[in-house]
C-alpha cells in the first residue's frame, strides 16, 4: 500500500485570503484557476509538507488563521524553499491558530504513513532547518517519525509531550514540551518549552521558554524567555528576556530585557533593558535602557538610557538618556540628556541636554543644552543653550543661545543669543543677537542683532541692527540697521539701514538706505537710498535713490535714482534715473533715465531713456531711447531709438530706431531701423531698416532691407534686401535680394537674389539669383542662376545655371548649364551643359553635352557629345564629335537600345 495523500501546513489572514487575494474556505475544496505546473510560487497553491521546512512564507500576525489542507501526492511539485511545496487542488481539512494546528498535524500524521511500504514523497529534505519563528512545529520531531516515508534525513529524537490544562511536564534534553494553562514545565538543555497561562517554567542552558499569562520563568545562560503578562523572569548571563505587562525581570551581564508595562528590571553591566510603562530599570555599566512612561532608570557610566514620561533618570559619565516629559535627569560629565516636557536636567562638563518644556537644565562647562518652553538654563563657558518660549538662559562668555518666546538671555562676550518674542537679551562685546518679536536688545561693539517687531536695539561701534516692525534702532559708527515696518533709525557715518514700511531714517556721510514704504530718507554724501512707496528721500551728491510708488526724489550731482509709479525724480549732472509708470524725470546731460508707462522723460545732452508705453520722451544729443508702445519719441543727431507698438520716431543724423508694430519711423542718414509690422519707414542712406509684415521700406543708397511678408521695399544702389512672402523690391546696381514665396524680384547689375517659389527674378549684369521651384528668372550675362524644379531661367551670356527637373533653361555664349531629368537645356557657343535622362540638350558651337538614357543633344562645330548608360554595374559613357565620324554640327543625336549614336529624324519623334 503507498502514500496517496499527505498533509500541508500554510497561513492565510484573518479573512481566510492568501497573499494572492484567493479566499481559502474553511473546510473543502480549494483549486487555483491559474495552475502553471512550475518550480515557482505564483500560478499555485504552496505549503510546508507534514508542517517542516522554512518559516519565512508563515505568517507573524496574532489573527493569522492556520491551515492544514490534505493534497494527493500525484500533484505535489517540490519547490526550492526547505520542505515547501506546490499543488493545483485540496481539500481543507482544519482551520485554527498555529497552536491547533501543530496538534492536528502531530495526531493524525501517524494514520497518513500507516503503510508498510511507503512510497517516496519527492520533497527535498528539510536539513536540519527548525521553524524558529513557530516554536509549536519540532521539525526534527516530525522528520524524525516520517524519516521511512519521504526521504528525510534523520536528525537526534526529541521528546514531545502535550499536556493538558494545570498539567506538569517534565523533559529530558533537547524535549520540546506544549503545557496547557496553569501547567508547570521543568526540561534539559536547549529545550523548547511553552507554557499556558499562569504556568511556571523552568529550563537549561540554551532554552526557549514562551510563558502564559501570570507565569514564572528561569533558565540557565544564554536563554530566551517570553514571559506572559504579570510574569517573573529569570536568566543567566547572555541571556534574551521578553516580559510580560507588570512583570519583573532579573538577567545576568550582556542580557536583552523587554519588560511590560509597570515592570522592574535588573541587569548585569552592557545589558539591553527595554522597560514597560511605569517601570523601574538598574544596568550596571554600559547599558542601554528604554523606560516606560513614569519610568526609573538607573545605568552605570557609558550607559543609554531612553526613560519613559515622567521618568527619573540616573547615570554614570558619558551616559546617553532620553527623558519622558516631566522627567529628571542627572549624569556625569561628557553625557548626552534629553529630557521631556517640564522635566529638571543636571549634567556635568562638556554635556548635552535637551530639555522639555518648562524645563530646567544646568549643565557644565562647554556643554550643550536645549530646554523646552518655559525653561531656565544654567551653562558654563562655550556652552550651547536652545531655551523654550518664555525661557531664562546665563551663559558665560563664548556661549551660543536660542532663547523661546519672550525669554531672557544673558550671555558673555562673543556670545550667540537668538531670543523669542518680546525676549530681552543682554550680551559683551562681539556677541551676535537675534532678539523676538517686541524685544529689547543691548550689546557692545561689533555685535551683531537681530531684533524682533517693534523691538529696540542698542549696539556698539560697527554693530550690525536687524529690527523688527515699528521697532527704534540706535547704532555706532559703521553699523549696519535693518528697521522693521514703521521703525526709526539713527546711524552715524558709513552706516547701512534697512528700514521698515513708513519708516524714517537718518543716517552719516556715504551711509546705506532702505526705507520702507510711504518713508522719509535723509543721508550724507555719497550714500545709498532705497525708499518705500510714496517715500521721499532727499540726499547729496553721488549718492543712489531707489524711491516707491508715488515718491519723490531729490539727489545732488552724479546721482543714481529708482523711482516708483508716478513718481517725481531731480536730479544733477550724469544722474541715473528709473522712474515708475507715469512718472516726470528731469535730468541733466549725460543722464540715464528709465520711465514707466505713460510716462514723460526730459533729459540732456548724451543722456539714455527708456520710457514707459505711450511715453513721450525728448532727449538731447547722442542719446539713446527706449520707448513704450504708442510712444512718441524725439532725439537729436546719432540717438538710438526703440519705440513700442504704433509708436512714432523721430531721430537725427546717424540714429538708430526700432520701432514697434504699426510704427513710423524717420531716421537721417547712416541710420538703423527695425520697425513692426505694417510700420512704414523712411531712412537716409547707408540706413539698416528691418520692416514687419506688410511694411513699406525706402532707403537711400547702400541701405540693408529686412522686409516682412507682403511689403514693399525700395532702395538705392548696392542695398541688401529681404522681403517676406509676396513681396516686391526694388534694388539699385549691386545689391542683394532675398524674396519669400511667389515674390517678384527687380535688382540692378552685379546684384544676388534669392526668391522664394513661383518667384519671378530680374537681376542685372553679372548678377547671382537663387530661384524656388516654379520660379521664372531673367538675368543680364555673366549671371549665376539656381532654379527649383519646374523653373523658367534665361540667362545672358557666360552665365551659369542650375535647375531641378522638368526645368526650361536658357543660356547665352560660354554658359554652364545643369539640368535634371525631362529638362530642356538651351545655351550659345562654348557652353557645357549637363542633364539627366530624356532631357533635350542644344549649345552652340565648341560647346561640351553630357546627357543619360533617352536624352537628345544638338552641338555646334567642333562640339563634344557624351551619352551615360547604366549597365548595373557602373555607368558606360559614348563619346562623339561634330564634324567625325559621320556625326554632323546641329543635328540631334541619340543612343539607341544597340549602344549606337544615331541621328533623330523627324519620324523618330512620332
Amino acid at each position: 500500500m503507498s502514500i496517496e495523500k499527505v498533509l500541508v501546513l500554510r497561513t492565510c489572514a484573518n479573512n481566510m485570503a492568501d497573499h494572492c487575494g484567493l479566499v481559502w474556505p474553511v473546510s473543502g475544496a480549494v483549486e487555483c484557476k491559474h495552475w502553471q505546473p512550475t518550480k515557482g510560487h505564483e500560478n499555485g497553491l504552496s505549503g510546508l509538507l507534514w508542517g517542516a521546512g522554512t518559516s519565512a512564507f508563515l505568517s507573524v500576525h496574532a489573527d493569522a488563521q492556520w491551515v492544514v489542507c490534505e493534497v494527493v501526492v500525484a500533484d505535489i511539485i517540490e519547490l526550492p524553499e526547505s520542505g515547501m511545496v506546490k499543488f493545483q487542488r485540496a481539500q481543507v481539512v482544519h482551520v485554527g491558530d498555529k497552536s491547533s494546528a501543530a496538534q492536528y498535524l502531530l495526531i493524525h500524521k501517524a494514520s497518513y504513513l500507516s503503510a508498510s511500504n511507503p512510497a517516496t514523497v519527492d520533497v527535498r529534505p528539510a536539513s536540519g532547518e527548525l521553524v524558529v519563528s513557530h516554536e509549536v512545529f519540532d521539525v526534527a520531531s516530525v522528520v524524525a517519525s516520517a524519516s521511512s516515508g519521504n526521504n528525510v534525513p534523520a536528525v537526534a529524537t526529541q521528546t514531545l509531550q502535550t499536556a493538558t490544562y494545570g498539567s506538569t511536564l517534565s523533559g529530558d534534553s533537547h524535549s520540546q514540551l506544549v503545557a496547557g494553562y496553569g501547567s508547570t514545565e521543568t526540561a534539559g538543555d536547549h529545550s523548547d518549552l511553552t507554557a499556558g497561562y499562569g504556568s511556571t517554567g523552568t529550563a537549561g542552558s540554551d532554552s526557549s521558554l514562551t510563558a502564559g499569562y501570570g507565569s514564572t520563568q528561569t533558565s540557565g545562560s544564554d536563554s530566551s524567555l517570553r514571559a506572559g503578562y504579570g510574569s517573573t523572569q529569570t536568566a543567566q548571563e547572555n541571556s534574551h528576556l521578553t516580559a510580560g505587562y507588570g512583570s519583573t525581570g532579573t538577567a545576568g551581564s550582556d542580557s536583552s530585557l523587554i519588560a511590560g508595562y509597570g515592570s522592574t528590571q535588573t541587569s548585569g553591566g552592557d545589558s539591553a533593558l527595554t522597560a514597560g510603562y511605569g517601570s523601574t530599570q538598574t544596568a550596571q555599566e554600559g547599558s542601554n535602557l528604554t523606560a516606560g512612561y513614569g519610568s526609573t532608570g538607573t545605568a552605570g557610566a557609558d550607559s543609554s538610557l531612553i526613560a519613559g514620561y515622567g521618568s527619573t533618570q540616573t547615570s554614570g559619565s558619558d551616559s546617553s538618556l532620553t527623558a519622558g516629559y516631566g522627567s529628571t535627569q542627572t549624569a556625569r560629565q561628557g553625557s548626552v540628556l534629553t529630557s521631556g516636557y517640564g522635566s529638571t536636567q543636571t549634567a556635568g562638563a562638556a554635556s548635552n541636554l535637551t530639555a522639555g518644556y518648562g524645563s530646567t537644565g544646568t549643565a557644565g562647562h562647554e556643554s550643550f543644552i536645549i530646554t523646552g518652553y518655559g525653561s531656565t538654563q544654567t551653562a558654563g563657558h562655550k556652552s550651547i543653550l536652545t531655551a523654550g518660549y518664555g525661557s531664562t538662559q546665563t551663559a558665560r562668555d563664548g556661549s551660543d543661545l536660542i532663547a523661546g518666546y519672550g525669554s531672557t538671555g544673558t550671555a558673555g562676550s562673543s556670545s550667540s543669543l537668538i531670543a523669542g518674542y518680546g525676549s530681552t537679551q543682554t550680551a559683551s562685546y562681539k556677541s551676535v543677537l537675534t532678539a523676538g518679536y517686541g524685544s529689547t536688545q543691548t550689546a557692545r561693539e561689533y555685535s551683531d542683532l537681530v531684533a524682533g517687531y517693534g523691538s529696540t536695539s542698542t549696539a556698539g561701534s560697527n554693530s550690525s541692527l536687524i529690527a523688527g516692525y515699528g521697532s527704534t534702532q540706535t547704532a555706532s559708527f559703521k553699523s549696519t540697521l535693518t528697521a522693521g515696518y514703521g521703525s526709526t533709525q539713527t546711524a552715524q557715518e558709513h552706516s547701512d539701514l534697512v528700514t521698515g514700511y513708513g519708516s524714517t531714517s537718518t543716517a552719516g556721510y556715504a551711509s546705506s538706505l532702505i526705507a520702507g514704504y510711504g518713508s522719509a530718507q535723509t543721508a550724507g554724501y555719497e550714500s545709498t537710498l532705497t525708499a518705500g512707496y510714496g517715500s521721499t528721500q532727499t540726499a547729496q551728491d553721488s549718492s543712489s535713490l531707489t524711491t516707491g510708488y508715488g515718491s519723490t526724489s531729490t539727489a545732488g550731482y552724479a546721482s543714481s535714482l529708482i523711482a516708483g509709479y508716478g513718481s517725481t525724480q531731480t536730479a544733477g549732472y550724469e544722474s541715473t534715473l528709473t522712474a515708475g509708470y507715469g512718472s516726470t524725470q528731469t535730468a541733466q546731460e549725460r543722464s540715464d533715465l528709465v520711465t514707466g508707462y505713460g510716462s514723460t522723460s526730459t533729459a540732456g545732452y548724451a543722456s539714455s531713456l527708456i520710457a514707459g508705453y505711450g511715453s513721450t520722451q525728448t532727449a538731447g544729443y547722442e542719446s539713446t531711447l527706449t520707448a513704450g508702445y504708442g510712444s512718441t519719441q524725439t532725439a537729436q543727431e546719432k540717438s538710438s531709438l526703440t519705440t513700442g507698438y504704433g509708436s512714432t520716431s523721430t531721430a537725427g543724423y546717424e540714429s538708430s530706431l526700432i520701432a514697434g508694430y504699426g510704427s513710423t519711423a524717420t531716421a537721417g542718414q547712416d541710420s538703423s531701423l527695425i520697425a513692426g509690422y505694417g510700420s512704414s519707414l523712411t531712412s537716409g542712406i547707408r540706413s539698416f531698416l528691418t520692416a514687419g509684415y506688410g511694411s513699406t521700406l525706402i532707403a537711400g543708397l547702400r541701405s540693408v532691407l529686412i522686409a516682412g511678408y507682403g511689403s514693399s521695399l525700395t532702395s538705392g544702389i548696392r542695398s541688401t534686401l529681404t522681403a517676406g512672402y509676396g513681396s516686391n523690391q526694388i534694388a539699385s546696381y549691386g545689391s542683394s535680394l532675398i524674396a519669400g514665396h511667389e515674390s517678384i524680384q527687380v535688382a540692378g547689375h552685379k546684384s544676388m537674389l534669392i526668391a522664394g517659389k513661383g518667384s519671378s527674378q530680374t537681376a542685372g549684369f553679372r548678377s547671382t539669383l537663387i530661384a524656388g521651384a516654379d520660379s521664372v528668372q531673367l538675368a543680364g550675362d555673366r549671371s549665376r542662376l539656381i532654379a527649383g524644379a519646374d523653373s523658367h531661367q534665361t540667362a545672358g551670356d557666360r552665365s551659369k545655371l542650375l535647375a531641378g527637373n522638368n526645368s526650361y533653361l536658357t543660356a547665352g555664349d560660354r554658359s554652364k548649364l545643369t539640368g535634371g531629368h525631362d529638362c530642356t537645356l538651351m545655351a550659345g557657343d562654348q557652353s557645357r551643359l549637363t542633364a539627366g535622362k530624356n532631357s533635350v540638350l542644344t549649345a552652340g558651337a565648341r560647346s561640351r553635352l553630357i546627357g543619360s538614357e533617352g536624352s537628345t543633344l544638338s552641338a555646334g562645330e567642333d562640339s563634344t557629345l557624351v551619352f551615360r548608360r547604366w549597365d548595373g554595374k557602373r555607368y558606360r559613357q559614348l563619346v562623339a564629335k561634330t564634324g567625325e565620324n559621320g556625326v554632323e554640327a546641329d543635328l540631334p543625336y541619340y543612343m539607341n537600345e544597340d549602344d549606337d549614336i544615331v541621328h533623330k529624324t523627324d519620324e523618330d519623334d512620332t
